[in-house]
């Protein structure tokens, strides 16, 4: 009894840590949820616990030959599905709509849509609309020189890695002799095309 009431306090604990962490970052919870619900139901039918479920024995033998490690995942192991997933969901809860963007930009809303194609403004299509992670924008625009990096982005690039490699310093991109990540290289006035040099290799 005292076991399952020790579960339930550690439970509501990480949710009012969860409520806290996206209230600090201003993000609505109920849309963080929707997101995380969506995302988590496009990857967790594709999880495999054991890869030898995968495979002949034929096939499994030559792969655990070649370096792979084809033992079943531990249930201590770091879940990448789950972390990609919640970042995922992060990422399209603190975005924009096409009409924010507009009013931001002031331009109109066919503009904003042309420049989601253009790849020129970070944007990720959900259904039927395009949503705009809100990391690009600062003091009512885009951060500069960010257009002319992002078309430089492999196309089929996952929006979690693309937003990790904005957000995360990069050993390519210095400032006084320390790593920066590209959007503080151009938020400094650093040149886009050493940006786009580093994302076309990714």
């Amino acid at each position: 009894m005292a076991e399952r009431a020790t579960r339930r306090q550690e439970r509501a604990t990480r949710y009012e840590r969860l409520e806290h962490a996206l209230e600090t970052a201003g993000i609505d919870g109920d849309r963080f949820v929707d997101h995380a619900v969506s995302a988590l139901s496009e990857v967790r039918p594709w999880i495999v616990a054991d890869p030898a479920t995968q495979f002949s024995s034929d096939e499994f033998e030559a792969l655990e030959a070649g370096g792979l490690d084809m033992s079943p995942r531990r249930l201590d192991e770091a879940d990448p599905i789950a972390e990609t997933a919640a970042r995922f969901a992060a990422l399209l809860a603190d975005s924009a709509t096409s009409e924010e963007v507009a009013t931001l930009l002031h331009v109109t809303r066919a503009r904003v849509r042309q420049r989601a194609l253009e790849r020129t403004l970070f944007a990720i299509r959900e259904g039927d609309e395009w949503r705009f992670p809100r990391i690009q924008f600062s003091g009512g625009a885009q951060i500069s020189g960010l257009a002319a990096a992002l078309p430089a982005l492999p196309r089929d690039l996952h929006p979690v890695v693309a937003w990790r490699f904005l957000t995360e310093p990069n050993v390519d991109l210095e400032i006084v002799d320390q790593p920066v990540a590209p959007l503080a290289w151009l938020r400094s006035g650093g040149d886009p095309a050493a940006v786009a040099a580093i994302a076309r290799d990714l």
